[in-house]
C-alpha cells in the first residue's frame, strides 16, 4: 500500500500542475512542460492501476515504452524553449527526436497482443515461456531498457552543453541571472538517469537488494521527487530570453563575425568613443545601481545599438555585460562597506542586486572575500 499511497502522490502533484499551466501566463514552454508532465502522470499511475484496476495492467505496461521514449524529447524540447535565443515553435525538424517512437509504439502493441499467461510470465514471475515469441519479445524490450538508458546519457550530455552556451549568452543581456540559470534542470535531467540505473537495478535484482534501500518502493520515492521538482520549478520557470535576445553578432547590415568581429564596421575609435560613453554613464548616470539593468537598456542610455555595445565590451574592455556591471556593482559596495554603517543586505540591494546570494556570490568573484571579511579588514587598516 505504500507504492500506492507515493504514486498517488505523484500522480496528484502532476495533475494538479498540469491544471495550473492551463491558467498560467502564455510561454513557448508550457506545450513541452505539459508533455513532460503528461508523461510522469502516466509513470506514476502504475501501482494505482495494479492496486484498483488489475484488468489495465496489460494495457499500462505495453504503454510503457512510448512514454519513456517520449519523456526524453519532451525533455529536450522544454529545454530548448526555455534557452533560445528567438521564439520557440514546434517545427518539422524535431521530428528527428521522435524517430524511435514508431518502434517503441509496435513493441507496445506486441505487450498488448500476448496472451494474459505469457504476458505475467514475462513481467510478473521468474520463470520463462515456451512461447519463442515470448522470448524474443523480452530480448527487444530489454534491448529498449538499454537504449533508453544511453540515449538518457546523450541527452543529458547535451543538455550540460546547451546550458553552458545559455548562460553565456546571458552575461550577454542580463546583470542579474536569478530565476534564469537552470540549474535545477540540469540537475533534474541528472537525477532522471540516477532513477533509471535505480530502477534497473531493482529490475534485476528483485527483492535481493531491499535491506539496501534498493526496492520498487525506492523507485516510486524517486518518481515523486522528479515529479515534485519539475512541477515546482516548471510552474515557476521562464523562458531566459522572454523579453530580451542576445545582440546580433551577425547583424546582415554590418556583416559582423559572432565570433572574432573581423568583418566588423567599427573602428578602434568607434570602440573607444564607446566605452568612454559605457564608463561615463556608469560614473555620472549610476546605471549599474539600476535592479533590472539589462544591455538593451544599457545601449539606450548610451545611444548605441546593443551589438556594439556588446562588441565594444568584448573586444576593447575584455568583458562582457553581466562582468562589466557586476563589477561596478562591486566597487560601489566595496565603498560603503567601508565608509558606512549601512547592514550587507541594505548595501546589496543599494548597489543593484536582487539578493542577498547573488551579492555574496559576485563579491567573492570580484574581490575573493566574503563582505564582511572585506569590511572587517578595511575597516580595521582605517581605524
Amino acid at each position: 500500500m505504500l507504492d500506492v499511497l507515493i504514486a498517488t502522490m505523484a500522480f496528484s502533484v502532476a495533475t494538479f500542475t498540469l491544471l495550473l499551466l492551463f491558467f498560467q501566463k502564455a510561454s513557448q514552454a508550457k506545450s513541452p512542460l505539459s508533455v513532460v508532465l503528461f508523461c510522469f502522470l502516466v509513470l506514476s499511475s502504475g501501482p494505482i492501476i495494479f492496486q484498483y484496476f488489475p484488468r489495465f495492467t496489460q494495457l499500462f505496461v505495453s504503454v510503457l515504452p512510448l512514454v519513456f521514449f517520449t519523456l526524453l524529447p519532451s525533455l529536450w524540447f522544454y529545454h530548448q524553449a526555455l534557452v533560445s535565443e528567438k521564439r520557440w515553435y514546434w517545427n518539422m525538424s524535431m521530428w528527428k527526436h521522435c524517430g524511435v517512437l514508431p518502434l517503441a509504439a509496435i513493441l507496445g502493441i506486441a505487450i498488448l497482443s500476448l496472451p494474459s499467461n505469457d504476458f505475467h510470465t514475462m513481467f510478473f514471475t521468474d520463470g520463462t515461456s515456451d512461447n519463442p515469441f515470448v522470448s524474443h519479445l523480452s530480448v527487444f524490450f530489454f534491448i529498449a531498457v538499454v537504449g533508453w538508458a544511453i540515449t538518457s546519457c546523450v541527452y543529458w550530455i547535451r543538455f550540460a552543453k546547451h546550458t553552458a552556451g545559455y548562460r553565456k549568452k546571458l552575461k550577454e543581456v542580463y546583470a542579474n541571472e536569478q530565476g534564469k540559470t537552470l540549474t535545477w534542470l540540469q540537475y533534474t535531467s541528472l537525477f532522471i538517469v540516477f532513477s533509471w540505473m535505480y530502477a534497473f537495478a531493482v529490475l534485476l535484482t528483485g527483492d535481493t537488494l531491499a535491506p539496501f534501500g534498493v526496492s520498487e518502493t525506492g523507485v516510486f520515492v524517486l518518481l515523486i521527487v522528479i515529479v515534485w521538482f519539475v512541477s515546482a520549478n516548471g510552474l515557476m520557470q521562464r523562458p531566459g530570453f522572454e523579453d530580451e535576445s542576445p545582440p546580433d553578432h551577425n547583424h546582415s547590415e554590418r556583416g559582423q563575425s559572432s565570433k572574432t568581429y573581423e568583418r566588423s564596421a567599427l573602428t578602434t575609435q568607434n570602440l573607444t568613443n564607446i566605452a568612454e560613453k559605457l564608463t561615463r554613464v556608469l560614473q555620472q548616470d549610476k546605471a549599474h545601481l539600476d535592479h533590472e539593468l539589462t544591455l538593451a537598456k544599457l545601449s539606450t542610455m548610451v545611444a548605441e545599438p546593443p551589438q556594439y555595445v556588446s562588441q565594444t565590451l568584448s573586444q576593447h574592455l575584455g568583458s562582457n555585460f553581466f562582468d562589466f556591471i557586476n563589477g561596478a556593482r562591486i566597487d560601489e559596495a566595496k565603498r560603503l562597506l567601508v565608509d558606512g554603517t549601512q547592514s550587507v543586505l541594505d548595501i546589496a540591494v543599494a548597489t543593484g542586486f536582487n539578493s542577498r546570494s547573488s551579492f555574496y556570490k559576485a563579491f567573492k568573484q570580484f574581490a575573493g572575500e566574503t563582505p564582511s571579511q572585506y569590511r572587517k579588514l578595511h575597516q580595521s587598516k582605517a581605524a
